[in-house]
């Protein structure tokens, strides 16, 4: 009789994890109604919405602010203002320039030394020495890597010389070599 209790027992788990792979099965292959995605899509734009008015809302309260402190300025302290935001953006745009100026500059010298050009990114600096030193240094580095590679992959056996050994040992030393 334990026996039968047992073997029920099993038949009735084996049943139970068959119904549930059936339901996970249906609901892997559900089929969404037209409803719900009209349901997900609002969803979606609804949050949307909500973050770009949140996102409006705090740049117009920005803008009102930055406003009404410029209004509380003098005329003095706005100019100060204005000249000092102007130096900021020409010291920008001079150091954009001058990087420009000096990514051609390695290129050039990247190239004349056999270099990938790839590796401007690495040495570029707004200072000219220090990109040639990075230069140097990134040169150096790069050819003692590719020289360490290739004798990496040239290593190998040194080749035999037959032409000091007798015939018989000759014939011993081909026969070992293969």
């Amino acid at each position: 009789m334990d026996n039968n209790n047992f073997t029920q027992g099993v038949e009735t788990s084996t049943t139970t994890t068959n119904e549930a792979e059936k339901d996970g099965n249906k609901q892997q292959n559900k089929a969404f109604s037209q409803e719900d995605m009209n349901n997900l899509a609002s969803k979606i734009r609804n949050e949307e919405k909500s973050k770009n008015e949140k996102a409006i809302n705090d740049a117009v309260k920005s803008a009102i602010a930055e406003y009404e402190r410029q209004a509380k300025l003098t005329q003095e302290e706005k100019d100060k203002e204005n000249r000092t935001k102007r130096e900021n953006e020409l010291t920008e745009r001079e150091k954009n320039i001058t990087l420009r100026e000096r990514r051609i500059d390695a290129q050039e010298i990247l190239t004349q030394k056999g270099m990938p050009t790839d590796l401007v990114d690495f040495v570029l600096d707004t200072d000219k020495e220090k990109q040639n030193n990075n230069i140097e240094r990134l040169t150096s580095a790069f050819n003692k890597a590719v020289e360490k590679g290739i004798t990496e992959k040239l290593k190998g056996k040194a080749p035999t010389d037959f032409s000091t050994t007798s015939k018989k040992e000759k014939t011993k030393q081909i026969m070992t070599a293969f």
